[in-house]
C-alpha cells in the first residue's frame, strides 16, 4: 500500500495519542532508514537491529514530546546513535577498541534501479560511484548522507555529529565540491540519487 502524506500525519496525530497501530505504522515506516543508517557507522547486524529495538522500546515506554514527523525522524536517528555509541563503549565492543574522534567508520554504499540501467552499466556506474566515496571522509560521508538521503536540517545533523551547524555546511560544501571535481562523468544531482540506504 502506498504510503501517502495524508496517512502519515493521520497516523502521527493517532502516535501522539498514544495509538499503539500507530507506532507499529511508524516502526515499519522508519526501520529500514534506521538499520541501513546503523551499519553504515560500522556496526555489526545484530547490534544495530537490538539498537533499533532498544530505541522504539524507549519511545513506546517514555513516549517523548514529539512536535512533527521531521522532529520523530531526528529524535530516532540521533537516539540510535547514541545507544550505537553506548554499545561501542560496552564489553561488546571491547574489541574495536577506542571511539574517540570519528569513532564510527561511516560509510556508504551504492547501487541503482536496475529497471532503468542494464547490469553491466550498473557495475560500471557502482564502482565510479564508490571510488568517488573513497576519498571522503568518513564526516563528509555522514553530513552528505543524512543530508541529501535522509533529508535532515543542518541543525539536526550538527547536533548528531556533535559539530557546529557551520561547520556541517562546510563538511558538505567540501564533499560536493570533491565530488565535482574528482567526478567528469556523473552529474551531482545523479550521484546522489544513486545513493542508497541500505548498507
Amino acid at each position: 500500500m502506498e504510503v501517502t502524506p495524508e496517512k502519515i500525519a493521520h497516523n502521527f496525530i493517532k502516535f501522539r495519542e498514544g495509538d499503539e497501530e500507530a507506532f507499529s505504522f511508524f516502526y515499519k515506516y522508519f526501520v529500514n532508514d534506521l538499520y541501513a543508517y546503523g551499519r553504515s557507522l560500522g556496526a555489526e547486524e545484530k547490534y544495530v537491529m537490538d539498537a533499533v529495538q532498544d530505541v522504539f522500546l524507549k519511545v513506546f515506554f517514555d513516549k517523548p514530546h514529539l512536535t512533527s514527523v521531521e522532529h520523530f525522524k531526528y529524535f530516532l536517528f540521533k537516539s540510535l546513535k547514541n545507544r550505537l555509541y553506548d554499545l561501542f563503549k560496552s564489553k561488546s565492543f571491547a574489541k574495536i577498541g577506542d571511539i574517540d574522534g570519528e569513532v564510527l567508520n561511516f560509510s556508504i554504499k551504492t547501487t541503482v534501479l536496475d529497471e532503468i540501467i542494464e547490469d553491466e552499466d550498473r557495475m560500471i556506474i557502482q564502482q565510479k560511484i564508490e571510488n568517488l566515496l573513497s576519498v571522503l571522509s568518513s564526516s563528509q560521508k555522514e553530513a552528505l548522507y543524512l543530508r541529501y538521503i535522509q533529508e535532515l536540517a543542518y541543525s539536526e545533523i550538527s547536533e548528531m555529529m556533535d559539530k557546529s551547524e557551520m561547520a556541517i555546511r562546510k563538511l558538505v560544501s567540501q564533499a560536493i565540491h570533491t565530488i565535482r571535481k574528482e567526478n567528469k562523468i556523473l552529474p551531482m544531482l545523479v550521484f546522489i540519487g544513486l545513493l542508497y540506504s541500505g548498507f
